[in-house]
C-alpha cells in the first residue's frame, strides 16, 4: 500500500500577494514566508476540492483514499492495481476559475510530506494546452517530515503520461494540480 502525507504545497523564491489566488474556496489565502509562499496547505484548509481519481476511470481496478487525519494533515493511501490495464491512484484539485499566479521570481514547487520510500509524480496544468508538466520524486520511508523541491526547469511536458515536443514549465498560472 502506498502512502504519502501531504502538509502543503509551497512556492519557492518570492511571490507578491497580488499574484496569489484569492476568493479560491478550496485553497487557504497563501502565506508568505520570505522565499516562500503556501498554494495549498492541507493543515489550514483541509480537504477542500481535492479528489481521488484512480484508473478505475479507463477500466482499472486500483483503489486510493484521501483522508483527513486528526490533526488536520492529508493522509493518501491506496493499492495500484494493473489488473485492466490499470496502473495509477491520484489525487488532483482543478482551480479553473480561480488559478494559482506564480510570480515571475518562483522557480520550483516544494512539497512538505510524510512519504513511503516509493517513488510519486507531482503534475500541474497550466492555459497553454491540455498536457501537463510532470516530475516524479522519491520519498523516504522514515516516517519524518521532508521537504521536496519540484525545480520548474525540471518540470517535462506530458500528455497522458507521454513525453511531448514542448518546452519545460517556465512557472505559467496553475490550472490543476
Amino acid at each position: 500500500m502506498r502512502t504519502l502525507i501531504f502538509l502543503s504545497f509551497l512556492v519557492t523564491s518570492c511571490m507578491s500577494p497580488a499574484n496569489t489566488p484569492t476568493g479560491n474556496s478550496n485553497a487557504s489565502a497563501p502565506t508568505t514566508d520570505q522565499d516562500q509562499t503556501t498554494l495549498c496547505s492541507f493543515v489550514k484548509s483541509g480537504k477542500g476540492n481535492w479528489c481521488v481519481q484512480d484508473d478505475v476511470v479507463m477500466g482499472g481496478r486500483s483503489d486510493s483514499q484521501l483522508q483527513m487525519t486528526e490533526d488536520n494533515y492529508a493522509h493518501f493511501s491506496g493499492k495500484v492495481s494493473l489488473a485492466n490495464n490499470g496502473g495509477f491512484c491520484s489525487i488532483h484539485q482543478v482551480v479553473e476559475q480561480n488559478p494559482y499566479r506564480i510570480s515571475v521570481n518562483a522557480s520550483a514547487f516544494t512539497l512538505r510530506v510524510k512519504g513511503d520510500g516509493k517513488t510519486y509524480n507531482f503534475r500541474v496544468r497550466t492555459p497553454n494546452g491540455r498536457h501537463s508538466y510532470a516530475l516524479n520524486f522519491p520519498t523516504q520511508a522514515s516516517g519524518e517530515w521532508e521537504e521536496i523541491t519540484l525545480p520548474f526547469k525540471d518540470m517535462a511536458a506530458t500528455f497522458r503520461g507521454r513525453s511531448i515536443n514542448v518546452p519545460n514549465y517556465a512557472g505559467e498560472e496553475v490550472l490543476e494540480m
